[in-house]
């Protein structure tokens, strides 16, 4: 999917997509460079979009990892079954949902591109939540956002938050590394 492309699918639902543009490749590169590729790994990304970070992360993850994407918007998960990789899995449900799908501590990396500004408090606190619930206590919550509006629920719900930024994305992006801080 083209910029163009995505851009229309944006607009069409605004709400659930949160963004004008595909991320660009520096954001991609900041968000997931913590993410190991030499070790087996179990990783959810939660509103994977038409896939562009999907992409770099089944081309960064090991052989033996599994990707599971959580999306509902149905473009979205047709253009995600496109990307024919054994290792992801797409779920076209909502990403309040995890729980249902993934046992407590199981979880190495959530890798999230949420608008969560857009998503109402209640769904956006449980989300974060099954999101701490599925994480081992070594696993790690990345988001971005375009703007620090979320910053204090991250800060809450996670011992450790550090944020970067980038210019070199349509808007600038902040980039969220969280971790429950148990190891």
């Amino acid at each position: 999917m083209n910029n163009w492309s995505f851009f229309r699918e944006a607009i069409r639902n605004f709400r659930s997509t949160g963004a004008i543009a595909r991320a660009s490749p520096l954001l991609i590169k900041r968000l997931i460079e913590s993410v190991p590729s030499r070790v087996p790994l179990t990783v959810i990304e939660l509103g994977p979009g038409d896939g562009c970070i999907t992409s770099a992360l089944l081309g960064r993850l090991h052989s033996e990892s599994s990707l599971t994407a959580f999306e509902i918007n149905p473009a979205f998960v047709q253009r995600l079954g496109c990307l024919a990789d054994p290792r992801l899995r797409v779920l076209p449900v909502g990403a309040e949902l995890l729980t249902d799908h993934f046992s407590p501590g199981s979880v190495d990396f959530v890798v999230s591109s949420l608008p969560l500004s857009m998503i109402p408090q209640v769904t956006k606190e449980e989300i974060i939540r099954q999101a701490q619930v599925v994480l081992r206590p070594e696993g790690h919550f990345l988001q971005y956002q375009y703007a620090l509006q979320d910053y204090g629920l991250l800060k809450d719900s996670f011992d450790k938050v550090s944020v970067g930024f980038t210019l070199a994305n349509l808007p600038p992006a902040f980039v969220y590394s969280c971790s429950l801080g148990l190891v």
